[in-house]
């Protein structure tokens, strides 16, 4: 009878057991547990592009300035402008910005990102995998 193998996660984009971390990353990628040190978490969050909005706010401005030096004639023009302006504003304001977390090792000496994901209960999953695995092999590194 052969000795049973403990799995600590299972997914679609990662396996973890008590000897290896298996990825998929840009191909199928395998780290030995034992060679897995410094593990952390990186965490990139949402960029503000204040360049953008910016622009659309004085984009806006510039269509109500526009009404009074150019004459009546362009009104409708400048409402329809200011309208598309208002609402490319107000979905850009709205729009959720996404949180990546990567999960970054140094593996025989090499820095290395195991695995990275923008769905948060995916990646805490596969983080507490890792742990585990780590802790059964000797304890946090």
């Amino acid at each position: 009878m052969g000795a049973t193998m403990l799995v600590f996660y299972r997914g679609r984009r990662a396996l973890i057991t008590q000897q290896v971390f298996e990825t998929i990353y840009i191909g199928r990628m395998r780290y030995a547990i034992e060679d897995l040190t410094d593990v952390h978490i990186v965490r990139f969050g949402p960029g503000f592009d204040l360049g953008n909005r910016l622009f659309g706010f004085t984009a806006l401005v510039a269509a109500f300035l526009v009404v009074p030096i150019v004459g009546p004639v362009s009104e409708i023009l400048t409402g329809l402008v200011a309208g598309v302006l208002l609402v490319g504003s107000v979905l850009s304001a709205g729009r959720r910005l996404s949180v990546r977390w990567e999960l970054v090792a140094i593996y025989r000496g090499q820095p290395v990102t195991l695995f990275e994901s923008a769905d948060q209960t995916e990646f805490d999953q596969v983080r507490r995998g890792l742990q585990r695995a780590l802790e059964r092999n000797g304890g946090d590194r």
